[in-house]
């Protein structure tokens, strides 16, 4: 027997071994985008015109999804990294059986490791599953055989019904990004684009496209199906139409919605491995040839070869200015402590970096460019969303979208700690210092040193 229990205990240290190798070591390997990004940037020029509406509150992001699912009359696509059983998770789940009671064909891919951890123990979302008209896949589930497999996420947030509107940024579908329901919650940002002739807008029909193709991998698996379970969604959704009534009220899209030039959709390749940088390599091109950038992020975690990008972009601007969270108020403890390893290398970019310390942290992902150009999405300024996720970016010329975005950010930065390339450190008026507590400190000085060798994962 003691002989069994050293066999085991050692073939239980080479999996781990193993299994730290497979996570670690093949993410390392950064790719370069070449033809599949030059085809991205084709997109634009072929752009037709859609309306869109700016979603910046929490309350209203689970409103017009409402909004969404209530107006589809055939189709409906939820694409989310991920999805939880809590409050805005069960609103959304029997707006969905709704519709699918209606007759409405529901579509639904989540992130595979978020799928499995949050939603297989959730009776709520078994009966939403178990509806005839109700499809869910989750993309690139856990794998134990193939471990290294496991890096690869599905970053995507969108919702698309029918053929004539869909939201598209950086919510996903839980209580930290839509309705009201818990006191710290992050701030993020959603696009709604309405087509004007549906099923004829540019970006529509990319992002079609886009998710037919990543529904249709072979790294896609459908969940199984469970039958014949009553809960209580049906009598949720009469709840959810007295808590929200705007939702289920008559809508003038056109009213709500302001035109736009173009709307370009970019995308990272879709398979679960190393990824060219599709997104991001976009985004760089596209601020070069603009002055006057702003830059919101949720946090920055670069490597060499996306600083050598910054800087090159802060070279040829007029200014460059990074929006981040203060590690006093980030919620990612990992982008903070990266920053906190990294800030001289990211000022040494020439960026002039805000540290946003507010109420509730900020998980917007947003590029001004110039007067007109505006990029809203789900990418972080991370190796990750650089390298390794699925990823999506609206590239929307808009001159009304800009200038609203740009009168956004500068409430932020007024709330910032600002750090200037030669490290001057000035307050923005209504900046208010926020303490940290000494456990945090000694966790996040702790945490300084054990994410070096990993942060090209964080």
């Amino acid at each position: 027997m003691k002989n069994f229990g050293k066999m085991i205990k050692g073939i239980l240290r080479i999996w781990f071994f193993y299994l730290i190798v497979c996570l670690v070591i093949p993410p390392l390997y950064h790719k370069r985008a070449d033809e599949e990004n030059r085809e991205c940037e084709r997109a634009l020029n072929m752009a037709g015109q859609e309306r869109i509406l700016n979603i910046g509150n929490n309350v209203d992001a689970l409103v017009w999804r409402l909004r969404l699912i209530e107006s589809a009359k055939e189709n409906i696509v939820l694409a989310t990294f991920d999805f939880r059983d809590d409050n805005s998770g069960q609103d959304m789940m029997a707006a969905l059986l709704n519709a699918a009671d209606r007759g409405v064909k529901v579509q639904i891919l989540v992130d595979g490791i978020n799928g499995t951890l949050y939603l297989r123990g959730s009776r709520n979302f078994r009966e939403l599953t178990s509806h005839e008209n109700v499809e869910v896949k989750l993309y690139n589930p856990i794998t134990l055989i193939k471990p290294w497999k496991n890096n690869y996420r599905m970053h995507d947030k969108y919702l698309i019904a029918d053929d004539f509107a869909y939201i598209l940024g950086g919510r996903n579908t839980d209580d930290l990004f839509l309705g009201n329901y818990i006191d710290s919650y992050n701030e993020d940002r959603d696009i709604l684009v309405y087509e004007t002739v549906p099923g004829e807008g540019n970006s529509y029909n990319q992002i079609q496209d886009y998710f037919k193709n990543i529904w249709n991998l072979s790294c896609c698996r459908m969940s199984g199906k469970h039958e014949g379970i009553n809960g209580r969604l049906r009598e949720h959704y009469q709840e959810v139409r007295e808590k929200y009534p705007e939702a289920f009220c008559e809508i003038d899209w056109f009213e709500e919605t302001i035109e736009t030039e173009s709307i370009e959709l970019c995308t990272n390749p879709l398979y679960p491995y190393n990824k060219q940088p599709q997104v991001w390599d976009r985004m760089v091109n596209k601020m070069k040839e603009a002055d006057n950038i702003v830059i919101q992020t949720p946090y920055v975690i670069c490597n060499q070869k996306m600083y050598g990008d910054l800087k090159a972009i802060c070279s040829k601007s007029v200014k460059t200015e990074l929006i981040i969270n203060a590690v006093e108020s980030g919620a990612n403890p990992f982008g903070c402590t990266d920053y906190l390893n990294q800030k001289k290398a990211v000022r040494q970019t020439g960026s002039y970096v805000y540290e946003y310390v507010g109420t509730q942290a900020l998980h917007t992902k947003t590029v001004l460019a110039g007067d007109t150009l505006s990029i809203v999405g789900s990418c972080n300024l991370d190796m990750r969303s650089v390298y390794l996720d699925t990823e999506m970016m609206l590239f929307i010329e808009s001159g009304e979208l800009n200038e609203s975005l740009r009168e956004q950010a500068e409430s932020l930065k007024l709330a910032s700690r600002q750090v200037v390339p030669d490290g001057t450190i000035t307050y923005g008026e209504e900046y208010r210092q926020k303490e940290q507590r000494a456990g945090k400190m000694i966790f996040y000085g702790i945490l300084r040193i054990v994410i070096i060798p990993f942060r090209h994962l964080l």
